[in-house]
C-alpha cells in the first residue's frame, strides 16, 4: 500500500478510537442511574432522585476542562429547547451538572458557571470532599461525558454531544398527539 494513502488511514483509525473510548465505566445503557446526593456551590444538598418523572442528563464537566466548556453552549441550548417538553418517559428535561473541580476551585468552578450560563438549579460538585462520589460511582474517567436518564430513573444514553444530543432527545420526545393534549403540550416542530 502507498505510505501516503496508508498514513491518513492510520491517523483517521486512531483518532476514531479515541472518540469512541468509553468515558463512563459504571453504568450501561438499561440500568437504573445509581442515586448521586452532592452539595451546589451555595452548600445545599442536591439529589438525582429529586428530578425523578423527567428526563435528565447527568453531566461530567469542570471549569478547567476545556472540551467541556465548548460543549456548554450545546448542553444550555438542550435544556432550553427541551425543558418543558412531554418525552415518551418524562415529563420535561433537566441537567443534573456535576462539576469534577477540586478542593480550592470552588470559585472557577461558581464563575463559571455564570461565564457559560448555564442558568438550570442542579449544579453539585465535591470542591470540599477529597473524592468526588459521584466520579467514582459512574466511574467517569473522561470528561466531558455524560448520561441520559429518562423519567423512571434508567439509563437509556451514554456519552451525547452536541447534535448527537438533540437527535436522541428528538427521538424521546412524544409523538402520540392524545398524551400531548392530555399534559396541556402541543406537539412543536
Amino acid at each position: 500500500m502507498n505510505r501516503i494513502l496508508f498514513l491518513p488511514l492510520v491517523i483517521t483509525a486512531t483518532l476514531s478510537a479515541f472518540s469512541q473510548q468509553e468515558r463512563l465505566l459504571n453504568v450501561q445503557v438499561g440500568q437504573m442511574a445509581p442515586e448521586i446526593v452532592m452539595a451546589n456551590p451555595s452548600g445545599d444538598v442536591l439529589r438525582l432522585s429529586e428530578l425523578k418523572g423527567k428526563l435528565v442528563l447527568v453531566d461530567f464537566w469542570a471549569s478547567w476542562c476545556r472540551p467541556c466548556r465548548m460543549e456548554s453552549p450545546h448542553v444550555r441550548r438542550a435544556y432550553h429547547t427541551y425543558k418543558d417538553r412531554l418525552f415518551t418517559k418524562g415529563d420535561g428535561f433537566a441537567v443534573f451538572s456535576v462539576s469534577l473541580d477540586r478542593q480550592g476551585q470552588a470559585e472557577a468552578w461558581k464563575a463559571a458557571i455564570a461565564k457559560d450560563s448555564l442558568d438550570w438549579k442542579w449544579h453539585v460538585g465535591a470542591v470540599n470532599e477529597v473524592q468526588n462520589a459521584a466520579a467514582e460511582e459512574y466511574g467517569a474517567r473522561f470528561i466531558p461525558t455524560n448520561a441520559l436518564v429518562d423519567g423512571e430513573g434508567r439509563i437509556v444514553a451514554k456519552d451525547l454531544h452536541g447534535e448527537a444530543l438533540t437527535n436522541a432527545l428528538n427521538a424521546l420526545l412524544e409523538k402520540d398527539p392524545m398524551k400531548l393534549e392530555r399534559h396541556g403540550k402541543k406537539a412543536k416542530r
